[in-house]
């Protein structure tokens, strides 16, 4: 079993995100139920909303990276080294891996009332499997950092039958 563990799933700025607007209720919450004489369904909702929380700050600070079972690919989810998620990529008719470079731009969410096309631009690295004429492509992972993309590509052609190639579609 070799796996690879690439990059954050998510950017500082949606790690923010996820734990201030979706966590400071669930806070409010078990600071007010804490502060309650409580029975055993309110020490159980308690409960419940310290697992939801932990589950918030597991998927805020995972990362994304491949991981190789038997023959199989999966892309996987990884909270401090440990998958906790995989979805298996299908490779059957597809030999080429590639990767394509983009300039994107993220929008920051709390600067939307002072200026709001506040954005960050950033070169995205998405490596696609393709079928030998190009014609047919997959994405399967979008990285920012150009060595986490060659380890990547390494990784993909020394584990699978994959010959890296340019993205050059053939129609005819």
């Amino acid at each position: 079993m070799d796996t690879i563990i690439l990059e954050n799933r998510f950017s500082v700025h949606q790690k923010l995100m996820i734990l201030f607007y979706l966590g400071a209720p669930i806070i409010v919450a078990l600071v007010s139920l804490s502060k309650l004489d409580l029975n055993y369904i309110g020490y159980l909702v308690l409960f419940v909303l310290c697992i939801i929380y932990g589950v918030l700050i597991c998927i805020s600070y995972s990362k994304r990276g491949f991981i190789k079972i038997n023959s199989d690919l999966y892309r996987g989810l990884f909270f401090r080294n440990k998958l906790i998620l995989k979805k298996r990529i299908d490779l059957r008719n597809k030999s080429v891996i590639s990767v394509l470079k983009f300039k994107k731009h993220q929008k920051f969410a709390f600067f939307s009332a002072a200026k709001p096309d506040l954005a960050t631009s950033f070169n995205a690295l998405e490596i696609n499997i393709l079928n030998d004429r190009h014609t047919v492509r997959e994405e399967i992972i979008t990285l920012k950092m150009t060595e986490n993309a060659d380890r990547t590509i390494k990784f993909l052609t020394t584990n699978f039958n994959l010959k890296n190639e340019v993205f050059s579609p053939d129609f005819s």
